[in-house]
């Protein structure tokens, strides 16, 4: 792998800028995505809002989610407020190892057995999001432009070369080695990346679901300069100090444009109004190894794929970083986090992803090697304020306010995960880098519980209206979810609610009745902000103008809150723009946060040099097996 010390001027900048180090995305960068021929989620008009995430609750990146909640994916928001840089401080040296001789060829019949999440649908990085749903796949498919280091809070390079800001963080500089050749032969120059990156621009209509393209509205494409095959000067329409993670996320896994600008003349004689050439091309990427691995240049190269049901990986053979240790990774889904810990114990995978406290508490009990993290915002359940301009109950305070005072946490913790999870009220919990006690004051000001309040305020409304007490509540069927929506239900039936619930896979019941139909009053759902992506995270989900905004809530205050946010520059004016954030969320209540999640991997003990990329996803080209 190259040395990159041309990145250490900016790694000491974001040292000194407190840039977050923690727990995805996509998840993100969570992660919404379509299955072949399935159609696009519709796009709310002038929402913002979040995606759904399996376990408690993505996309944006991200997700819903059953267990305590949370993938994002990432929108970019206004930074300014330029920072010297500290001369005193020293920069900071990626945690990563070098793996120095794991092995000098792969290893024949090595392979790792991967419980996943929640399967994948799409191998295509425009149609598929987060750590949660299908990031690991894809990042050792088509590897990455950056990683984050959660332990420094720094962005390293991975394929790239080189990734530096100007002094007012409004042009970054993007350098690329030479040498490097998708599955077919051609080498990736920097126009590539470019291209790559503005097939998430071409609209969610054509089949593009992941909720990076928010963030890459940021750059000027117009007036961003492709220098030569190596160099790209990306110029934005506002400062952003933590640029990097666009290349972090999906939009940083670059896909042979040569190869797409084949399949789309191919596919033009079959376009139709219902399926343009852009979604037909998804469709095939989405279940076609031969096309995937001619477009891509990462570790692994795709076998067989069965979109939502398993994915099997083989190690390429001519890696650009080096030789791949372990020969095969098999993605599978045995349902949920316990069936994922128990088949993990009974020897049937060697890599388990996790997210349920109760899981994880088994897990540390049993010393099982795990590589987690936590996510804020992660336990999130989505009040319709009246998405496209639906009239929704939810939009009347009152009932934002009754909701609050009803929900328990500590009730839904102690029932779904006997009190291992991590309740809470605010954006970040304390104990992660944004948190402070300004944040939780501003939390603190939401009402508490108070059923007898929570009451009043049900009956008033009824009283009022002439509404029946009647309220959707939609969730996953993933275990621990049905017993965080039990609880929920009972909640707010005790208070006046009339709740009629439905739970159902996240593909087939919460995405479509959350982002395609917007048919909900309240969802279970997640955020999942790491270290990386809360900032983009907390923008693509709460802003007014958000593509990704799942509830239909909108505030100047909330707007100009979130903008704030992006401007500071240091640890403490993060903190104290956050606890706006808070402030304003406390005042308007769009939705409950009420759990901080942790999520990642279980893994047997000889398995080594396992990369967290990024919000929870994991790259496995240096990973190697002991014995």
């Amino acid at each position: 792998m190259h040395m990159r010390s041309s990145l250490l001027k900016l790694l000491a900048l974001l040292m000194v800028f407190g840039l977050v180090a923690a727990a995805c995305g996509n998840d993100d960068d969570d992660g919404v995505q379509t299955a072949p021929d399935e159609p696009a989620p519709a796009e709310p008009a002038d929402d913002g809002g979040d995606e759904p995430a399996p376990e408690p609750a993505d996309d944006g990146g991200d997700e819903p989610a059953p267990e305590p909640a949370d993938d994002g994916d990432d929108d970019g928001g206004d930074i300014s407020a330029p920072v010297e840089e500290d001369e005193d401080v020293a920069p900071a040296v990626p945690a990563e190892e070098e793996l120095a001789g794991g092995c000098e060829a792969t290893v024949p019949g090595t392979k790792i057995n991967y419980a996943v999440f929640s399967p994948n649908s799409n191998m295509d990085p425009t149609a598929s999001s987060g750590s949660l749903v299908g990031g690991t796949q894809l990042v050792n498919v088509w590897d990455i432009m950056m990683t984050f280091d959660p332990d420094a809070g720094v962005y390293n390079p991975h394929v790239a070369e080189s990734l530096t800001p100007n002094d007012d963080f409004t042009e970054w500089t993007l350098v690329i080695p030479s040498g490097i050749t998708y599955g077919n032969g051609d080498e990736m120059i920097a126009q590539d990346v470019v291209d790559s990156m503005q097939r998430f621009l071409e609209g969610r209509g054509n089949g593009v679901t992941n909720t990076i393209e928010g963030s890459l509205r940021v750059i000027d494409f117009e007036t961003t300069e492709v220098v030569d095959d190596n160099t790209i000067v990306f110029h934005l329409i506002q400062p952003w100090t933590t640029f990097p993670l666009v290349l972090g996320d999906e939009a940083g896994m670059i896909v042979n444009p040569r190869v797409i600008a084949q399949l789309l003349e191919e596919e033009a004689d079959n376009a139709s109004e219902e399926a343009s050439a852009e979604r037909l091309v998804r469709n095939r990427m989405a279940v076609s190894p031969d096309l995937i691995n001619a477009a891509s240049f990462g570790p692994y190269e795709v076998v067989e794929v069965e979109p939502s049901v398993r994915t099997l990986l083989r190690a390429r053979d001519d890696y650009w970083g080096g030789p791949v240790c372990i020969e095969e990774i098999e993605f599978t889904f045995p349902g949920s986090s316990r069936a994922n810990w128990e088949a993990f114990q009974a020897g049937d995978f060697n890599a388990a992803f996790l997210r349920d406290p109760t899981v994880f508490a088994d897990a540390r009990e049993a010393g099982a090697a795990l590589n987690t993290e936590l996510q804020n915002v992660g336990g999130l359940f989505l009040l319709n304020n009246g998405v496209r301009g639906a009239e929704r109950i939810a939009q009347d305070f009152r009932i934002r306010q009754a909701v609050h005072h009803a929900i328990d946490r500590q009730i839904i913790n102690d029932r779904a995960f006997e009190g291992n999870g991590i309740v809470t009220n605010a954006l970040a919990h304390e104990g992660t880098l944004l948190w402070s006690p300004a944040v939780q004051e501003c939390a603190d000001r939401e009402p508490a519980y108070d059923p007898d309040a929570a009451a009043a305020l049900v009956q008033e409304v009824k009283d009022e209206t002439g509404w029946d007490g009647s309220l959707f509540f939609v969730y996953t069927d993933q275990d621990p979810a049905p017993a965080i929506g039990q609880a929920v239900e009972g909640l707010l039936e005790r208070v006046g609610f009339d709740v009629t619930a439905e739970y159902g896979g996240i593909t087939t019941v919460l995405i479509p009745r959350v982002i395609i139909q917007a048919d909900y009053e309240m969802a279970g759902w997640g955020s999942n902000q790491d270290g990386a992506t809360w900032i983009s995270s907390l923008n693509q989900n709460f802003h007014s103008e958000s593509r990704s905004n799942r509830i239909g809530f909108g505030h100047p205050d909330m707007d100009a809150a979130l903008e704030n946010l992006y401007r500071a520059a240091t640890l403490e004016d993060q903190q104290a723009a956050l606890a706006d954030v808070q402030c304003v969320w406390a005042e308007h209540l769009p939705s409950v946060i009420w759990s901080v999640n942790e999520e990642g991997l279980a893994l047997a003990d000889n398995i080594k040099g396992v990369q967290r990329t990024m919000a929870t996803l994991f790259l496995f080209a240096n990973a190697y097996m002991e014995n």
